[in-house]
């Protein structure tokens, strides 16, 4: 009992004496007004950030409860709401977001494309933990992040990147400048040489305009790409049948008008016959290059070609049930820009011809259910004539 009581006289005396060095700290004749200013701002500083916490727990509160309440009575999204969100949040999953195809059926999702094999099981992750879906059904094609399948074409990239005329902003004001200074002495000089200098810094200007490099507008020479075409058209007919018509080049001439004839060489090798510039025909050889199922066709003429092309077809299907076709291509015609200038004013020039001939399939594969049927039923019946001949 001693020993209690003198334990709480220790304490007692450590208060007062703790109770007396904080009075006299704080009520200093200098410095206790400045020290007594500086708790009451800490006190307060202390007070406010308590109360922020507690509001802050408030909200995040009120917020889980929110939309806890709101997830189990918002509506059910449309399908064409939902591919719109999938694809949104596609671009922060997949390196290549474009080559992947998405359609919903009443919350049932379908995927198919190209995506590099690590990024797939993320990506079907994603979409069976949004709102609104139901099943994924997933027919994504893997490939390695590296692989040319899994990138736009660089064939088609490379070529591009060839015929521009990359010049800085600055380079072309210099150049630009020079021959427009170039070409009024020369018109001052009113000789020869004057006349020489005005149309060289006349030229010098007009390059300084150009986006295109002097090599690819005159597309004289076999390493040049040549002229680039690109349309696009929409197609009320499923995807897999315009992949299938695309895919085999022996159904063209039954319906583009240009195509003569396309015979079969040998494995993805055929010899093209079009009808060219007044209406003489025009031979070259080329082959389909690779091919996805209902995502792409891109094939390439062989190196000596009498016309030299390469190019892309993709195909991409629509909300409502339609598909998107795109063409992307190069071509170098006989003659380069001469020609191309031939053809035009023969009213036989690539860019109207194709433009002609996607319309007529718009109209064979929008008019005729059974377009595709007959087709293949055709080249059966062809290769078994084939096949008696030999």
């Amino acid at each position: 009992m001693a020993n209690q009581g003198k334990k709480w006289m220790l304490l007692g005396g450590a208060a007062a004496a703790a109770a007396g060095a904080a009075a006299y700290y704080f009520l200093d004749s200098e410095k206790g007004k400045q020290r007594r200013a500086a708790l009451s701002r800490k006190a307060g500083r202390l007070a406010e950030r308590a109360t922020n916490g507690f509001a802050d727990i408030q909200h995040r509160l009120q917020g889980k409860t929110m939309e806890a309440w709101h997830g189990l009575h918002r509506e059910q999204p449309s399908d064409r709401v939902l591919e719109q969100r999938i694809r949104s949040r596609m671009g922060r999953i997949v390196a290549h977001p474009h080559g992947i195809h998405v359609v919903s059926d009443g919350g049932a999702v379908t995927l198919w494309g190209i995506a590099a094999e690590g990024e797939i099981r993320g990506l079907v992750h994603a979409v069976e933990s949004m709102h609104g879906v139901t099943e994924v059904l997933n027919h994504l094609e893997p490939h390695e992040a590296n692989e040319p399948a899994a990138r736009e074409s660089t064939v088609l990239k490379q070529a591009r990147d060839e015929t521009m005329l990359n010049w800085s902003p600055a380079t072309r004001i210099c150049v630009g400048t020079a021959g427009a200074a170039l070409a009024v002495y020369g018109w001052k000089r009113k000789d020869p040489l004057g006349i020489s200098l005005s149309m060289l810094g006349a030229g010098m200007a007009a390059a300084s305009t150009l986006e295109k490099n002097i090599h690819s507008i005159l597309a004289l020479s076999e390493d040049c790409p040549g002229f680039e075409l690109e349309e696009t058209i929409r197609i009320n007919a499923p995807i897999s049948d315009l992949y299938e018509f695309w895919a085999d080049p022996e159904n063209y001439p039954k319906v583009f008008s240009h195509i003569t004839a396309i015979e079969r060489r040998g494995e993805n090798l055929y010899r093209w016959t079009v009808t060219g510039p007044a209406g003489l025909p025009i031979h070259w050889e080329g082959r389909i290059t690779r091919t996805i199922p209902n995502t792409l066709v891109e094939w390439e003429s062989l190196p000596g070609s009498t016309v030299g092309n390469f190019g892309i077809a993709r195909f991409d299907p629509h909300y409502d049930a339609s598909t998107r076709v795109h063409i992307r291509m190069f071509y170098r015609p006989p003659a380069g820009i001469l020609g191309r200038f031939l053809a035009e004013w023969l009213g036989s020039d690539p860019r109207t011809v194709l433009r002609r001939d996607l319309k007529s399939l718009k109209s064979r594969f929008e008019s005729e259910e059974n377009l595709m049927q007959e087709l293949r039923d055709g080249n059966q019946t062809t290769e078994l004539l084939k096949t008696a001949k030999t």
